[in-house]
């Protein structure tokens, strides 16, 4: 028999990273059985509601907010940075309201969160504790080395690459590219993401270094696709490139993308690697949407999918302003799924 359900959340972005946020810290909305097909069903761009992820927001006991984070092809990640920003906002908005810090429990592990408003940029904003950095490969690499894959050569169809692998409470590896422009974005991002050195996929970005406080990310995520960005992209990024001698240590580092800026602050010592990653989490719109059961999958009860409730057109219009900081040329985009959400700089569907 077919059951019918209906579903609040709000559409939130950090750096242009969209999720759709669901509020379970009073009641849940979506059973555990049904979240990874809620997931597929409202991620797909063009026919569902579109988004880089789902996000449920529950407490996992009184002092601690839980983010469940699922891509939209219905795996669980265990972390993301811009996806948790817009999770913490949510909670401290609502059932967790002004706690400092506010510690989140993932997958990945615990992460203290603090939010605040930059009058500067009329924006709300979240300060995320990255926590260690690991170096260690084992759970990344599908052979189980242990010794850190720094700077080190990889090949993907013929093509010479340089990476570095890190976690961050999910998996990364970090290309350095001279020029970010020349980088086939739509044959690498996914070749390397399945490259059978993984034991469970990776994110991959390319990064460019304009300045040793300044650099460039392009992300492909795992599960997701190229995204306009990624804040575990973004943290694993700077830290890589300390690593590698590119980037200062212990100070803010600019990290600009295609939907938008972010800054990093690396502490890189002999006894740990940790990092802060700073930006913006910004409202769009409020909305409601009406599912029920088909089988093993999720349907839309109604067209169209979803009614929203409530737009945020101020936190929209003073984020657009803030991203056009970006150096970021989006035109690199041409011709790759990223290309239509970019039209217009900081524009988020």
């Amino acid at each position: 028999m077919s059951e019918s359900f209906s579903v609040r959340f709000v559409k939130c972005h950090g750096a242009g990273n969209d999720f759709i946020v669901v509020d379970e810290t009073e009641n849940m909305q979506v059973s555990d059985a049904w979240k990874p097909a809620f997931a597929r069903l409202t991620g797909a761009r063009g026919g569902g509601i579109g988004s880089d992820g789902i996000i449920f927001v529950s407490a996992h006991d009184a002092e601690h907010p839980r983010m469940r984070f699922f891509n939209p092809d219905g795996s669980e990640a265990e972390m993301s940075g811009n996806g948790l920003r817009c999770a913490s906002r949510v909670a401290w908005d609502g059932h967790f309201a002004k706690r400092v810090p506010l510690i989140f429990v993932t997958k990945g592990g615990y992460y203290p969160t603090y939010n605040f408003f930059s009058r500067e940029h009329g924006l709300s904003f979240v300060r995320i504790h990255a926590g260690k950095v690991e170096t260690n490969p084992e759970r990344v690499l599908a052979n189980h080395a242990t010794t850190p894959f720094i700077a080190q050569p990889v090949h993907v169809d013929g093509i010479p690459l340089v990476g570095t692998i890190l976690s961050i409470g999910n998996p990364h590896m970090i290309i350095t590219v001279k020029r970010l422009q020349d980088i086939d974005l739509n044959r690498l991002g996914p070749a390397l993401e399945h490259h059978p050195m993984f034991a469970n996929r990776a994110n991959i970005s390319f990064v460019e270094v304009l300045d040793n406080q300044k650099i460039l990310v392009q992300t492909h995520e795992r599960g997701v696709g190229l995204t306009l960005s990624c804040g575990t992209g973004m943290t694993a990024s700077v830290v890589a490139h300390v690593l590698n001698g590119h980037l200062a240590n212990d100070t803010a580092i600019e990290v600009h993308t295609a939907g938008g800026l972010a800054w990093v602050h690396p502490r890189v010592t002999q006894e740990s690697i940790t990092a802060e990653l700073t930006g913006n989490a910004t409202y769009v719109y409020c909305a409601t949407t009406q599912v029920q059961t088909k089988g093993n999958s999720l349907v839309f009860s109604s067209t169209p999918p979803m009614v929203k409730t409530k737009l945020f057109p101020e936190e929209s219009a003073a984020y657009d302003m803030f991203a056009r900081q970006s150096l970021f040329d989006v035109a690199m985009l041409s011709g790759t799924p990223l290309e239509p959400l970019v039209a217009m700089r900081g524009s988020v569907p």
